[in-house]
This record gives structure tokens, C-alpha cells and sequence, in this order.
């Protein structure tokens, strides 16, 4: 278990939305971590993995060879990174085939967190009309000032419905 007191005056160093998200994991019942830490690596073996904890011993341990299969981390990702506990936040991270960081989370951090962004909604939703009044405003500006090609850039993504992360 960490020490909560140690982590919190730590808390000041970094930025907010770390804070944040600390916060976020303890009041989930969950623990934040970060795949810096020590974990659980895993090693091809045959067709399959053997896993290694963070002192570089064997997991053998039933039911955390079984969370580890229900992360279901696909066989082609390599630097994997497995949280040593069951309660972190963050379960896992790879990279895919094309090189790109994946993370797998706990169930109940995507739950919370998803929760949390929809209820965000409701609130963007009612700010469109002033958010569009003003795209309309900006976009009739002469020449090409930030805020024109700001609002060419908002009006792009609400006109094709394409959002940043979106290939």
C-alpha cells in the first residue's frame, strides 16, 4: 500500500491534472500508477508468455496469471508493461505493430471516468449555440487572424464530425 501522506506532499510537484487524476483513482477504490513503476513484464515462452514480476521472479500465482489473460494484450505488442496489483488504475501498456502506446485500464476507472464525460455533455451541449454564434462571428473577420483560422479549424470538426485522435 502506498503512504498516502508522502504521496500527497508530492502532490504539489506535479500538474494539476495529476493531482486530478490521483484523486480520481482513490475515490474509485483504485490506486493511480503510472508504467514507469516496477510490473509485471512479460517474456515469449513457445506459443505463448511467461510473466515476471517486478524483483524479476516467475509469476505463478493463479489469479494473477488469470488478470493478466483478461487484459487480453494482443500477442503482437512489445514492451509490455503489466501493474503489479490488481487495484491500479492502469493495468497495462504495449506498443502495437505501428509503434503506438496502448493502455489498457481497470473496469472501474473506464467506468468512472466515462460517467464523467458524459455528464460534461449535457453542459457542451447547451453552449453550442453560443459556441456557433461565434464561430459565425470569427469566421467573417478580414484576412486570416488566429481567431478566423481557429474558427476554421472548429468549424471543419463540427461540419465532417471527425475529432482529434481519429485516423
Amino acid at each position: 500500500m502506498r503512504d498516502t501522506a508522502a504521496s500527497e506532499s508530492r502532490s504539489s510537484e506535479l500538474p494539476e491534472i495529476v493531482v486530478r487524476a490521483q484523486r480520481h483513482a482513490r475515490e474509485s477504490g483504485l490506486i493511480y500508477v503510472s508504467d514507469t513503476e516496477p510490473g509485471i513484464r512479460r517474456q515469449r515462452a513457445g506459443k505463448g508468455f511467461r510473466y515476471f514480476g517486478p524483483t524479476r521472479k516467475p509469476i505463478r500465482h493463479a489469479r494473477t496469471l488469470a488478470r493478466i489473460r483478461s487484459l487480453a494484450i494482443p500477442p503482437a505488442y512489445t514492451d509490455v508493461w503489466i501493474c503489479a496489483t490488481a487495484r491500479g488504475h492502469l493495468q497495462a501498456t504495449g506498443r502495437d505493430a505501428r509503434g503506438r502506446k496502448q493502455y489498457r485500464y481497470h473496469p472501474e476507472w473506464r467506468e468512472t471516468r466515462d460517467s464523467g464525460k458524459f455528464s460534461r455533455m449535457t453542459e457542451f451541449g447547451r453552449s453550442l449555440p453560443t459556441l456557433r454564434r461565434r464561430l459565425k462571428a470569427d469566421l467573417a473577420l478580414p484576412g486570416l487572424p488566429r481567431d478566423k483560422v481557429l474558427a476554421l479549424i472548429v468549424k471543419l470538426l463540427d461540419d465532417t464530425l471527425i475529432r482529434v485522435g481519429n485516423e
